[in-house]
């Protein structure tokens, strides 16, 4: 059997980038949904805001949830988040 690479190039990195950080500033983000896992909160996002297009493709979307990991960090120090410190 011949296996089919997904179209990686339907989004670009930085279009990923931006959702990334728009998806951080987002409600999805904060402190209401902090007993959702991180994958439910951006499935969320992405519904509301869109692209919902990226709840379709695998390799898409976990493209932007590494990259939304890798941006949780510069996220607090920027005060797009509040500090964990700042939880109940």
């Amino acid at each position: 059997m011949v296996m089919t690479p997904t179209d990686r190039s339907a989004i670009t990195g930085s279009q990923l980038d931006a959702i990334a950080w728009e998806f951080l500033a987002s409600e999805f983000a904060g402190q209401i949904y902090l007993d959702w896992p991180i994958e439910r909160r951006l499935n969320a996002y992405l519904l509301h805001h869109g692209p919902a297009a990226l709840l379709t493709n695998g390799s898409a979307c976990d493209d932007l949830l590494d990259r939304v990991m890798s941006k949780i960090g510069p996220a607090v120090r920027n005060g797009v988040l509040p500090s964990p410190s700042n939880f109940d």
